[in-house]
């Protein structure tokens, strides 16, 4: 088992990444009262839920289980946890845990942290893509219709148990996804760890455990350190955004269906260091690494042809990281080096976004 310790809002949170770690854990060290009650999905309730109740003898569990998928992280799945709550007559001392994927995750931080205005929070994310990326940092929120991840907040959690035997269970697809965010760290951070999931493509995605583990731990003391410095992102936390103007336009344009977070993200990747190439110093040696590496993992590098270029141009503009009416892109100067541009003519982001279509 390996541990990061987050420094972050006057307190240390601990995160435990292993395989087969989730009954090691004493998880009353991290709940304040009596009541707990789990945010899942159908999916993982069927295949897990069962076997993590275990873990909640000694407390006054419930579980509250949404439908699976992206369309679900809006105002009506959040109103129906706070109806959830309210009904139980729960009190300030709930501990909510978070067990699931980024939706989940996202849904149950938002809740805790807006029910009487703030309530214990434990994640437990089970995505590959909710343990390397969205547990880590405090964001919460759920999607608009005009964009993702506008309504929100920050919320951190009392502990992060990263268990991934839980990947055994999770499909090709998905756990692909969560790769794009993997190889983002390397792209906005280490040119070596971006060669090393190069190389070991092939042993990561049969899910090898000793490469899982290195790789979560990489990534999660990666995206640690960036927090650390800047955890409400108004400096470098927003290179953690690297691809996902374009990744979050592609999102909104198809209603969250049809293509995953990570497979809309890895798009954005591509299509940014592009423009790096193009307008700055990154090298074409360095571009051919990042695509090369993307396509190693079967993860998409071009945009769909069904989705109106209109519809990208309309959701970029509605995007969340905007500033003074202009669109902010993290770019390269090189790997491992970023910085931040207003100055892109949407003609120009246009233009391009045609040009990438397959």
């Amino acid at each position: 088992m390996k541990k990061v310790i987050l420094k972050i809002d006057k307190k240390n949170i601990p995160i435990f990444i292993g395989d087969h770690i989730i009954t090691k854990i004493d998880f009353s060290k991290y709940i304040k009262g009596n009541d707990v009650v789990i945010i899942t999905n159908k999916v993982l309730a069927k295949l897990h839920l069962d076997k993590l109740k275990k873990s909640f003898k000694k407390f006054n569990l419930n579980t509250f289980v949404l439908p699976d998928g992206e369309k679900y992280k809006d105002i009506n799945s959040f109103t129906k946890i706070h109806d959830f709550l309210i009904k139980n007559k729960y009190g300030r001392d709930l501990t909510i845990i978070a067990f699931g994927g980024g939706v989940i995750g996202d849904l149950a931080s938002f809740s805790a942290d807006t029910f009487l205005r703030g309530v214990n929070l434990i994640h437990i994310p089970t995505t590959l893509l909710a343990q390397v990326d969205s547990s880590v940092g405090g964001k919460s929120g759920i999607n608009h219709s005009l964009g993702k991840n506008l309504i929100g907040s920050f919320k951190h959690p009392e502990v992060i148990i990263m268990d991934t035997s839980y990947h055994k269970t999770l499909p090709k697809k998905e756990f692909v996804s969560g790769i794009a965010e993997v190889i983002k760290y390397g792209i906005i951070g280490s040119k070596t760890f971006l060669k090393w999931l190069n190389t070991n493509a092939e042993s990561i995605l049969m899910k090898k455990k000793e490469y899982l583990v290195k790789l979560i731990y990489a990534s999660v003391k990666a995206k640690s350190q960036v927090v650390q410095k800047d955890e409400k992102e108004s400096g470098i936390r927003a290179y953690l955004n690297y691809g996902h103007t374009l990744g979050h336009a592609i999102e909104s344009s198809k209603k969250y269906k049809g293509i995953l977070h990570g497979e809309a993200v890895s798009i954005g990747m591509t299509f940014a260091s592009f423009i790096s190439a193009e307008k700055s110093t990154l090298s074409i040696e360095e571009f051919n690494l990042i695509e090369n590496t993307l396509i190693k993992f079967g993860l998409p590098v071009s945009i769909p042809h069904n989705i109106p270029c209109a519809k990208i141009i309309k959701h970029i503009d509605f995007d969340k990281k905007k500033k003074q009416g202009k669109n902010n892109f993290v770019l390269l100067n090189s790997i491992g080096k970023c910085y931040i541009t207003n100055s892109l003519d949407i003609k120009y982001i246009e233009k391009l976004v045609k040009s990438f279509q397959n």
